[in-house]
């Protein structure tokens, strides 16, 4: 595989790999050390969460129009330009520690947020459009972001409490990816395609019932991870955490997530058992947020919590790629790589709108106007919801498939039994 490519691609791998995991620390190293940050300055709750959650939110509107558009503006100067505009707006976060007044404080962390989520969705949009065949790019570059977003905490707690403060991080990170702009502009080559419109294309997909099922699992899977991200510094802040330990108990749950993500995919592979992981992973989820926070609160739980989070998360998440692609296969859809792109793009939008929801709407507003337990058993009812959901799907599958009727003439009975085929696949 690597003796395929030339000196010029590998180097061109590794420094869109190390923009890649610098991204995505830069993005999520703020979980253990903003919300203090921010209370300090007489911040809210709902604030702190719209901070957390506006990122997803312009990556949801943004990144399916730059994947449109792309074509038009060109993939090399989209990811140089995502860079800059990234790293510039991370180097600019740090700098918030300098505002001592709460109102301008967020605002200015809106601002900068908004911008950095756009550069954020340009590099992304537009590297992963690049090829370096036969090398797996797409994957690989899934890898970097998952291990990028699963110790990005736990570096910011450790740049935090032992290098400098709340800037470090961010001065540290926004310097590598404004540097990583220079070798790009020599080794990324544009990526020249021929664009066609496809005649069905993503929205034609949203037509399909049963593919609104996969995205209300990749919604309730962001949701059940993100809620965390504005509240779970504060709810440690009674057994005396420092921000590097808060970092650790992110890394506990992205951690689980990524050492049984292979897992999954093996089981997926050899025994195609997507409806049965969905399943696992919704139930895995309710017994992990009544661990977290139902249960009388002690440390032990919320590790565990934790733990099964990241794990159900997953077993939540990986089918439901395979799964979108099953059925918009069956109803018409090429196996090529401009239908992976659109399944892609729906699940990623599906994530974004979750992540959003998670931080905004119930972890930052909904904790501060109803309480932790409230929000957590809404969130363990929206599971139940899904649970029911997902059964009622697989019984009117399993009724459609064992209907058979039986008729006189054989013409009869054939159209009969293609109807009812039909029928199943419209699910």
């Amino acid at each position: 595989m690597f003796k395929e490519l030339t000196n010029r691609q590998l180097v061109a791998i590794v420094m869109l790999a190390i923009s890649n995991l610098c991204s995505t620390v830069v993005v999520s190293c703020i979980g253990p050390i903003y919300p203090g940050e921010a209370k300090r300055r007489g911040m809210s709750e709902a604030q702190i969460g719209l901070v957390f959650g506006l990122f997803q939110l312009v990556m949801f509107i943004s990144a399916p129009l730059l994947g449109k558009y792309m074509h038009v503006i060109g993939s090399k100067w989209m990811c140089i330009a995502g860079l800059q505009i990234a790293s510039l707006a991370a180097i600019a976060f740090g700098t918030l520690n300098w505002i001592h007044d709460g109102f301008h404080f967020f605002w200015a962390s809106l601002f900068i947020r908004f911008i950095e989520a756009l550069g954020e969705a340009c590099f992304l949009t537009a590297s992963l459009a690049i090829k370096f065949d036969p090398f797996p790019f797409y994957g690989f570059m899934e890898t970097v972001a998952g291990f990028g977003f699963t110790v990005g905490p736990l570096i910011g707690g450790v740049l935090y409490d032992n290098f400098g403060g709340f800037q470090m991080p961010f001065f540290v990170l926004g310097t590598l990816l404004l540097a990583a702009t220079i070798p790009a502009y020599f080794l990324i080559d544009e990526v020249k395609d021929d664009f066609s419109e496809d005649p069905l294309g993503m929205f034609g997909m949203l037509k399909i019932p049963s593919l609104w099922l996969m995205v209300f699992a990749v919604v309730l899977c962001a949701i059940s991870l993100s809620f965390l991200d504005p509240i779970l510094s504060g709810h440690l802040q009674s057994f005396g955490f420092t921000h590097t330990k808060t970092g650790l108990m992110f890394f506990l749950c992205d951690g689980s997530y990524c050492l049984t993500a292979t897992l999954w995919g093996v089981l997926l592979d050899r025994w195609n058992c997507n409806n049965f992981l969905m399943f696992f992973g919704s139930s895995a989820t309710i017994v992990s947020l009544v661990l977290f926070g139902v249960v009388e609160k002690r440390l032990e739980w919320i590790c565990i919590s934790l733990a099964i989070l990241g794990i159900a998360s997953g077993a939540l998440y990986i089918p439901s790629f395979q799964q979108c692609l099953d059925v918009v296969k069956k109803r018409g859809y090429d196996d090529s790589f401009q239908t992976y792109g659109c399944v892609s793009g729906l699940i990623q939008s599906s994530y974004a709108l979750g992540g959003f929801m998670g931080p905004t709407v119930l972890g930052g507003w909904g904790c501060q106007k109803f309480g932790l337990r409230s929000i957590v058993l809404s969130i363990v009812v929206i599971n139940l919801i899904f649970i029911f959901a997902l059964l009622s799907f697989l019984t009117a599958k399993r009724f459609c498939t064992a209907t058979t009727y039986f008729v006189d003439e054989a013409h009869s009975s054939i159209i009969i039994k293609e109807s009812n085929r039909n029928s199943l696949e419209t699910l």
